[in-house]
């Protein structure tokens, strides 16, 4: 089966969800950053390779065009309200 890997696709998920995984994503750059680009395991779950390292980041970039709460004063407290209501679903 043959993929056309450059075909634009939506996905549909809460601004919730988005400004969670906007954090996660963010939290985790930060990580690699500060450890000198090093190849270390900066994510939670697994330590990505390039490519996927690669591909998160454009999620974290696309996120971040989506939602206007990245910008808000209250970021962090905003990050917690949806957590809250994740885990309450």
């Amino acid at each position: 089966m043959e993929s056309n890997f450059d075909e634009q696709i939506e996905i549909k998920m809460s601004k919730g969800e988005l400004l969670v995984l906007f954090e996660f994503l963010s939290r985790s750059h930060d990580a690699w950053s500060t450890a000198g680009n090093q190849d270390v395991a900066t994510f939670g779950l697994a330590k990505p390779d390039n490519g996927e390292r690669t591909a998160l980041w454009h999620l974290q970039g696309a996120i971040e065009r989506l939602l206007v709460e990245v910008f808000a004063d209250n970021y962090q407290e905003l990050v917690q309200q949806a957590k809250n209501t994740i885990t309450a679903e």
